[in-house]
């Protein structure tokens, strides 16, 4: 008779009860990393929107993994993109400091807008 192996859980017990010791991820380090505000985004995406998607990343132990991997792309794309909205459209030539911020807040929306739509929302 062939054998299957199983995966051996460990248990703690909370009144009586038996709940076992789940990861969300295999990898011990993507759990205990915190998550960026587009990785909170794209995981609240993900649990409203895909949930079927969200609880097969779960169990294969891949959720957060996945997401941080999401927060490092979409990090690394909002960067490209604000350098080459400011190459576009230059700073303006101006003393005032509240017009440079406003500028540099209307490229950084946008640049934003552009990330959560090609990156963070994008199923996965």
């Amino acid at each position: 008779m062939n054998k299957k192996e199983h995966p051996s859980l460990t248990y703690h017990e909370i009144d009586g009860l038996l709940y076992p010791d789940l990861q969300i991820s295999g990898n011990l380090e993507a759990n205990q990393q915190p998550l960026g505000k587009y990785g909170r985004m794209a995981m609240n995406h993900l649990r409203n929107h895909h949930p079927q998607r969200f609880l097969i990343l779960q169990m294969q132990g891949d959720l957060m993994e996945k997401i941080h991997q999401v927060e490092q792309e979409a990090l690394e794309r909002l960067e490209q993109l604000s350098e080459q909205l400011l190459r576009l459209q230059p700073m303006p030539e101006t003393e005032d400091t509240l017009v440079r911020t406003r500028h540099l807040n209307q490229i950084k929306s946008t640049a934003e807008e552009l990330v959560l739509n090609e990156i963070v929302l994008r199923p996965r």
